[in-house]
């Protein structure tokens, strides 16, 4: 890690980008966390991405002038094609102590001042336990703005979790059940209860939401057939994530138990509460015709071995030692 900058680090999650969208998400990471100390690109489920990134990345060093500065660069790649277990991994195996991690999806452009504006609004909010910044672009992106504005949220495209509080998940071996959809919203439900909702009420101000911290993403193409599968594919994990919201409000908010006691996987998560609520799911089903085709598909999940979850290092570059 190089000392000499913020300890700070940012986590960029990919699966299915390309690489050159990968390469645009990663070099504007690079511009906004200029004064961090590594940025960690996870690859999870996409052998090919990680090699082709750190192939690049190699090519791209070696034709460079001279050594650019910012921070060290980490690329991970994990077999298990799951944003729930990345999170899990970088939490338990690859955060090392710094006092803030941002994390940005892999098709995010950052703002280059995003990181430097949450990161020390976050630094100074003694109160919050992590950031959020807000979404600029997209048709729904005004209104979700001001609706985080008023009654906080927490945006999985970029947002930062204090170390004190990774070092807290850690220690109390909090997990996101792996295959879970709706990841970002149970990490930002678990951090307005401080991890323990059975001794502590919902409080938004846990979650510092920053109204200009924000970020670019290409707009869909709804005459591309990849955007507008990916678009029916998105509809239904927003169905599938209806059922793990409900199942999640029941065991933090209803029953009031610990985060650390969620199943392993949403499988358990959705088919356990579908059997303990089952009038619960009847009522989300009257309202949403695709609920029990989206239960029958946690049903037919099957169970990921542990050994594909794991991250390997790829590349690195360590600015410390080539400047």
């Amino acid at each position: 890690m190089n000392t000499r900058q913020h300890p700070w680090t940012v986590v960029i999650f990919a699966c299915r980008e390309s690489l050159s969208q990968l390469r645009q998400t990663l070099d504007s990471a690079k511009v906004s966390a200029a004064s961090c100390a590594v940025v960690h690109v996870l690859v999870n489920g996409n052998q090919a991405l990680a090699s082709a990134l750190a192939q690049d990345l190699t090519q791209r060093q070696l034709s460079a002038a001279k050594n650019e500065g910012g921070p060290d660069i980490q690329v991970w790649s994990i077999p298990l094609a799951d944003k729930a277990n990345a999170w899990n991994q970088y939490i338990h195996r690859i955060w090392n102590g710094e006092e803030i991690a941002f994390f940005v999806d892999g098709y995010v452009r950052l703002n280059p001042d995003a990181v430097d504006l949450l990161g020390h609004a976050v630094a100074a909010n003694a109160q919050a336990l992590a950031g959020t910044g807000v979404p600029t672009m997209g048709r729904s992106a005004k209104a979700l703005r001001e609706n985080m504005i008023v009654n906080t949220g927490y945006h999985g495209n970029f947002c930062c979790i204090k170390g004190s509080t990774i070092q807290r998940l850690r220690d109390k071996e909090i997990r996101i059940p792996l295959g879970l959809y709706r990841t970002d919203s149970l990490m930002g439900a678990i951090l307005c209860y401080a991890l323990e909702p059975g001794n502590h009420a919902w409080e938004d101000y846990r979650i510092h939401v920053h109204p200009t911290a924000s970020w670019g993403i290409d707009a869909a193409k709804w005459w591309r057939w990849r955007d507008v599968r990916a678009a029916v594919n998105r509809h239904f994990r927003q169905v599938r994530g209806k059922l793990e919201n409900a199942a999640l409000a029941d065991h933090l908010a209803k029953r009031q138990c610990s985060p650390a006691k969620l199943p392993s996987t949403a499988r358990e998560l959705v088919l356990e509460w579908a059997m303990r609520h089952p009038n619960d799911f009847k009522r989300i089903a009257r309202k949403n015709i695709l609920a029990r085709q989206a239960l029958a598909s946690f049903q037919s999940t099957g169970l990921m071995p542990s050994h594909t979850t794991e991250p390997t290092l790829v590349w690195q570059h360590d600015a410390k030692t080539t400047s």
